[in-house]
């Protein structure tokens, strides 16, 4: 049985602990954020038995308010690296940015029953914590990061195979404007002034589900000349979505009855993304108004 992979988190109080434990849950990791030195083995041990699983393995977020876990950590990690996959992630800043950040925040600091100044606070931790970080496997210094930027070094570190650790998820959405709005959505497109299959006989009670359907839709130059744009469009874009760190994005396509001209047009979308997909990126069908 292989080893799980375990990645604790852990480092200077406002260097970006939340925001590298909630990026790792984000994308598939199991996480637990503060765990008790104490419940540490036994949370092992739940993994063991599989009691709790995840897609990409277990994080877990340790400080400084459990004062052994800085004294004893060496030894931990000795110990938990015959056991599991560990990779130890150290999240450090200079004490000039730590100090503007909780100012900010106007966050308490861990150790402010321990010093008085915040200065104080946050040099009696990074001196507590020396032994955590000289066994890090990982460093990052976010002194001049933002966020995102942040996140996507912990992507790109804890990726798997070369695949991207984060996706993501784009539903396409075929809606008729006499419905309803479509609500939320992230992009919206109205095909309304195509020729609609509605006022052919033979296929008024036929979908964009129907080959003859989408055939009588995509044969005029105007219909062709829209997709490519709208397909051309979401290809330039859904990279950069991902890299920004969007997770999910929905896009609406709608007709006047969300039953022919639409539905083809995201069949169509849908059809394209498939074929030549684009990486990270994981497509996804509603029609909303087809069997109206």
């Amino acid at each position: 049985m292989p080893r799980p992979r375990v990645v604790i988190v852990t480092g200077l109080s406002g260097a970006g602990l939340s925001t590298a434990i909630h990026t790792l849950q984000d994308n598939g990791f199991y996480c637990i954020d503060n765990l008790p030195i104490e419940l540490l083995w036994d949370t092992l041990a739940l993994i063991d038995g599989a009691e709790i699983t995840a897609d990409k393995g277990y994080a877990f977020g340790m400080d400084i308010r459990n004062t052994q876990f800085a004294e004893r950590f060496p030894k931990i990690k000795e110990e938990l690296s015959n056991r599991v996959k560990l990779d130890v992630l150290f999240v450090r800043s200079e004490v000039d940015v730590l100090e503007e950040r909780f100012g900010t925040a106007r966050r308490r600091h861990p150790l402010a029953r321990i010093a008085a100044s915040l200065r104080e606070q946050i040099l009696q931790e990074d001196s507590l914590l020396k032994p955590v970080e000289q066994s890090a496997d990982a460093i990052l210094d976010t002194t001049h990061l933002k966020p995102h930027q942040l996140r996507r070094l912990i992507e790109e570190r804890y990726s798997s195979h070369g695949q991207p650790l984060r996706t993501l998820q784009l539903v396409l959405v075929s809606f008729g404007f006499k419905h309803a709005p479509l609500w939320p959505i992230e992009g919206l497109h109205d095909v309304r002034f195509l020729q609609n299959p509605y006022f052919e006989s033979k296929m008024r009670e036929k979908t964009g589900l129907d080959k003859d359907v989408q055939d009588f839709v995509m044969k005029t130059p105007e219909a062709t000349e829209t997709f490519n744009k709208i397909r051309d469009l979401y290809r330039y874009c859904l990279p950069r979505y991902l890299a920004e760190g969007r997770h999910f994005l929905r896009v609406g396509i709608g007709c006047t009855g969300g039953q022919h001209r639409s539905v083809t047009f995201v069949e169509k979308l849908s059809q394209e993304f498939q074929q030549t997909p684009i990486p990270g990126v994981i497509v996804s069908v509603v029609h909303r108004d087809v069997q109206k």
